[in-house]
């Protein structure tokens, strides 16, 4: 456990300061190479769980089929920021985290499934190419609301891990993430308010304007729990512990990105409608 932890810590300190770097100092088109990497690692973890090399026939094809869809959610996903019209994508991408999150909190039981529809494909196609479409807009927008979206987040799960080990007796969704207590989450909720006042001091926002970031951040923390559950209730379907293990002592790319699943859309909306771009 301690080395897992020891794990955990090194890869956060080698990957957050080069992300920081290449959000700030970085063009367009490093960004979108980045974003591509990413989304395309988390398809090919999403297909690992879902389709490829299980015992059902047809399997292999299915996996290459979603890769496929994926490039095109990409693709469109890149004509419709082009046109500005990237709204679509998104508003439809918060209405289905609306359906997940109806359908998260009110599983009862949890089986392991040797065949996954072609629903679940359909949904991540969606998921995934929201969330390129979101980070890669948000940057267009503001490089600091990108960074401070990913900030957020990840001081949001670091709070919950934390909170939750030290200090968590009641659990939150026991049913899809054992570990995951309640005391955890309202540490994260906690810990991502205490960042988002401090920076809205330190850029020395007005009031109502702070106000509303405040409110925007706790809704995102809490989606962001919804989309780490999400995952976690794909990897319990399909018998995996970790979506992958290319981040030593985080598992996958998925796993990392989890929370920024629905987090980024909701951020990038709401933002949008609310006139709150950083």
């Amino acid at each position: 456990m301690q080395d897992n932890l020891k794990k955990r810590i090194i890869t956060a300190l080698i990957v957050y300061p080069l992300l920081v770097f290449c959000i700030l100092y970085s063009n367009d088109l490093v960004i979108r190479m980045i974003l591509n990497i990413i989304i395309f690692l988390s398809a090919f973890e999403v297909s690992k769980m879902c389709f490829y090399n299980n015992l059902y026939e047809d399997n292999n094809r299915k996996h290459y089929f979603f890769i496929a869809l994926v490039f095109l959610s990409i693709l469109l996903s890149n004509i419709l920021i082009k046109y500005n019209l990237w709204q679509y994508l998104i508003i439809a991408a918060c209405l289905l985290w609306g359906f997940i999150t109806i359908y998260i909190t009110n599983v009862k039981k949890i089986i392991i499934l040797d065949r996954f529809s072609f629903i679940y494909m359909f949904i991540y196609i969606v998921i995934l190419g929201s969330l390129y479409c979101s980070l890669y807009t948000l940057f267009l927008f503001s490089p600091e609301a990108l960074l401070f979206l990913i900030s957020l987040v990840s001081l949001s799960d670091i709070a919950a891990f934390f909170v939750g080990k030290y200090f968590g007796r009641r659990p939150f969704f026991n049913i899809i993430s054992p570990n995951k207590t309640i005391e955890g989450f309202f540490g994260s909720v906690l810990a991502g308010s205490v960042l988002t006042i401090i920076y809205c001091i330190f850029q020395n926002y007005e009031f109502i304007f702070t106000m509303k970031i405040l409110f925007l951040s706790v809704f995102v923390i809490f989606m962001s729990a919804i989309g780490d559950l999400s995952v976690s209730l794909v990897k319990r379907f399909s018998g995996n512990k970790d979506t992958g293990n290319i981040l030593p002592g985080h598992g996958g790319i998925l796993d990392r990105v989890d929370s920024l699943l629905p987090a980024a859309p909701i951020f990038l909306i709401f933002s949008y409608f609310l006139s709150v771009i950083i």
